[in-house]
Order: C-alpha cells, then sequence, then structure tokens
C-alpha cells in the first residue's frame, strides 16, 4: 500500500513522464540484480553439482571396494564351501569304502589262517 500512496502523490506533483522515467529506471535496477543474483545461483549450483559429483565418485569407489572385498570373497568362500563340502563328502565316502576293504582284508586273512 505504501507504494501505490507514495506513487500517487508522484504522479500527483511531477506528472506521469517523471514517474515513468523513476519507474523505468527501478526496473533496471532490479533487472540487474536478478541478474547479478542468478550469476550468483549459477555459481552456487555449480559448486553444488560440483560436490555432488565429488561424493558420488566417492561413494561409487566405496561401493566398488564393498564389491571386490566382500561380494566377491562372499562368492568365493560359497563356491568353497561348496567344494569344501563336496571334499568332505567324498572322503567320507573313501573312508566308509576303506573300512568295507579292510573288514574284508582281515576276513580273507581270518580265513585262510
Amino acid at each position: 500500500m505504501e507504494w501505490l500512496a507514495l506513487l500517487k502523490i508522484l504522479l500527483q506533483q511531477w506528472g506521469p513522464t517523471a514517474v515513468s522515467t523513476v519507474l523505468i529506471f527501478v526496473v533496471v535496477h532490479l533487472i540487474k540484480k536478478i541478474d547479478v543474483n542468478s550469476r550468483k545461483d549459477e555459481e552456487r549450483g555449480a559448486k553444488l553439482r560440483e560436490k555432488i559429483n565429488k561424493t558420488l565418485n566417492s561413494f561409487g569407489e566405496r561401493l566398488s571396494n564393498v564389491e571386490h572385498n566382500y561380494v566377491k570373497n562372499d562368492f568365493f568362500f560359497r563356491e568353497l564351501s561348496g567344494w569344501k563340502s563336496e571334499i568332505n563328502r567324498l572322503a567320507d565316502k573313501v573312508d566308509s569304502k576303506f573300512e568295507v576293504l579292510a573288514q574284508n582284508i582281515i576276513q580273507v586273512i581270518k580265513g585262510n589262517k
């Protein structure tokens, strides 16, 4: 409301040409301020994008390390545990066959005496 009252007083005292000239200067000044603020915003946006890119790159590197150190190791451990259980199963099978073979040999030796 203050602006409208001031504008009304200026129009009555100075006339429309003088007020239009003042308004043009005010608008030009506001446009320059907007331009300056826009440049500052662009600079802040560029810095923010740079910071975000650094953060994303850092996150990507950490994720890669986790993948390399954990996921691959976990995969190898799962694979090795599969082989380990297979080796244990075969060892049990060999042990059972060896026990049967040993018993057969003992029986043959007892039978020959």
